[in-house]
Parts: structure tokens; C-alpha cells; sequence
């Protein structure tokens, strides 16, 4: 019985645990260990790596707005840190790291377009 609101989120979650437990008993889903299962020799970002093109992802850089081109270009081609890139443009680290994340987010919607058109 719920007693208090506060309560409320955690009785609902043991709730949502405890089924989802019994339906994986009765199920009998079975787990299989993964340190067990051995990865690929190869690097899965080595392979990816080889099959881009460079001239691609500079344009795909150069399409970017001024703003995140600028942050993507410090950080992943300088080697800058995310506290020398507020300062340099003063901004906050904050806006720094959430510009270069939405650049890296069109710069893969970009890259995938691109790679469907050719």
C-alpha cells in the first residue's frame, strides 16, 4: 500500500523490476557470459577509418556553421580542451562541450547523407 507521494516513484519501479524479473524467469531467457565470447582481431574504428575518405569529411567540416566549426576544429584537430576553448572564444565550458557534440551530430547526419548520394 502507498502510503506517501514521495514514495510513489520507487514503489512503481520495484514494481516494473519485479516484473520484468518474472517474466525473464518464466520466459527462461537464458544469458550467456560475455567475458566467455572473444572480439574480432580487428579494430572496429580501424576498419571504419580505412574506408573514409578524408577530402569528405574535410567538406563535410567545412559545411559546418563558423561557430561549431571552430570548436570541432580546436578540439578534435588541435587537441584542445574543452576549458582552453571557453576561454579562447569566451564562452562557458558548458556551451563549448554541448556545441561540439552538436556539431559531431551534424557532422554524421552530414557524412551519412553524403555517403548515400554517392
Amino acid at each position: 500500500e502507498l502510503k506517501r507521494n514521495e514514495a510513489f516513484g520507487s514503489w512503481l519501479k520495484r514494481i516494473v523490476i519485479n516484473n520484468c524479473i518474472s517474466f525473464l524467469r518464466k520466459s527462461k531467457i537464458h544469458f550467456e557470459d560475455v567475458d566467455n565470447h572473444r572480439l574480432p582481431d580487428e579494430d572496429y574504428n580501424d576498419v571504419v577509418e580505412e574506408k573514409i575518405d578524408p577530402a569528405i569529411v574535410h567538406n563535410a567540416i567545412k559545411q559546418l556553421p563558423e561557430g561549431a566549426r571552430t570548436i570541432v576544429i580546436l578540439y578534435a584537430l588541435e587537441n584542445y580542451k574543452h576549458k582552453e576553448i571557453a576561454d579562447l572564444l569566451k564562452i562557458s565550458e558548458s556551451t563549448s562541450k554541448t556545441q561540439y557534440k552538436r556539431a559531431l551530430d551534424l557532422l554524421s547526419k552530414n557524412l551519412i547523407t553524403k555517403s548515400y548520394v554517392n
